[in-house]
């Protein structure tokens, strides 16, 4: 995918354009959420909402989330409502929200059924680039009333994102596989980051290329075709906990790829790499330091 931060000459993306496609964005998604004062009972269905949220100062607002937000620790002792895919509709209806707030890929598949309760509801869209993730923020901050707040997180952002460019932009990029789930004690069942993606930004950003052409957010993929991908750095997410060494000896099997013979395969469980929000810039700084070492000090784990 090309992206603005490819391109001389310009900042990385927050340009005339850009601004110009996300209040277009936002013009066109709002036309059916409409409330007469800002919402102060929030239902988060997401990590990255829940997240973008507490960067704008709207933790309190929060009443509800999923099982899976895990940040920030605050979060951990909120009233869950089920899971991502699939929620407990009668647990958000009993916390009163003034507003529910997911992902457009949840919208489609129960959003109306949420709505059918008198609910309202808000979806941004974050998975496929970091000007989607920057319109999320932008979109959730009208909504609240906080858009002095959602424009200082942008800035935070872009930021964040200028200091490492100017770090990598005279670095050779790496080639990078980045794993999202596999078999813990095989090199079975294994998927990985396509194109597009906010990861793939990521990894263009922190001085990496992503070796996975193929359009998805979690492609399946096999051990031969990594073998004539041949990567010269594996990233691993590790969900599960499961030991470096255990991790290691899998990989061991595909000596012909460049990661494995130059030791270059890392195991990362921050989840600052998988959720769309203002942590991506803990993400990708994780990122650079694991593809250049040589100029950033390594926190990962080489297994």
């Amino acid at each position: 995918m090309k992206t603005g931060y490819e391109k001389k000459g310009r900042k990385v993306f927050f340009t005339k354009w850009l601004t110009f496609t996300i209040l277009l964005t936002l013009i066109v998604s709002l036309h059916s959420y409409s409330l007469e004062k800002p919402p102060k009972r929030i239902v988060s269905l997401s990590p990255s909402i829940t997240e973008i949220l507490y960067g704008i100062g709207a933790l309190n607002y929060i009443v509800g989330v999923t099982i899976y937000s895990d940040f920030p620790e605050e979060v951990k002792n909120l009233p869950k409502v089920g899971g991502w895919i699939n929620p407990n509709i009668e647990a958000i209806l009993l916390l009163k929200p003034d507003l529910v707030i997911m992902t457009v890929e949840q919208d489609r598949i129960f959003g109306n059924k949420i709505r059918e309760l008198g609910l309202d509801t808000l979806s941004v869209e974050g998975n496929r680039s970091i000007e989607d993730i920057i319109t999320a923020i932008e979109k959730i901050g009208m909504a609240l009333n906080k858009s002095l707040e959602a424009k200082k997180l942008i800035e935070d952002i872009i930021m964040g994102i200028e200091e490492v460019k100017r770090k990598t932009k005279n670095l050779t990029p790496k080639r990078v596989l980045f794993v999202i789930g596999r078999n813990p004690n095989t090199l079975e069942d294994i998927y990985v980051i396509g194109k597009p993606s906010f990861v793939n930004d990521m990894i263009t950003i922190a001085g990496g290329r992503n070796v996975v052409e193929n359009n998805g957010l979690a492609i399946k993929i096999s051990k031969e075709a990594i073998v004539d991908l041949n990567p010269d750095v594996v990233i691993e997410v590790n969900h599960s906990g499961t030991k470096s060494d255990e991790f290691k000896k899998a990989w061991s099997q595909l000596k012909e790829i460049s990661a494995v013979r130059n030791g270059r395969v890392y195991t990362v469980s921050s989840s600052a790499l998988l959720h769309p929000s203002q942590r991506i810039i803990e993400g990708i700084r994780i990122l650079t330091e694991l593809l250049h070492p040589e100029v950033f000090k390594t926190n990962g784990e080489n297994t």
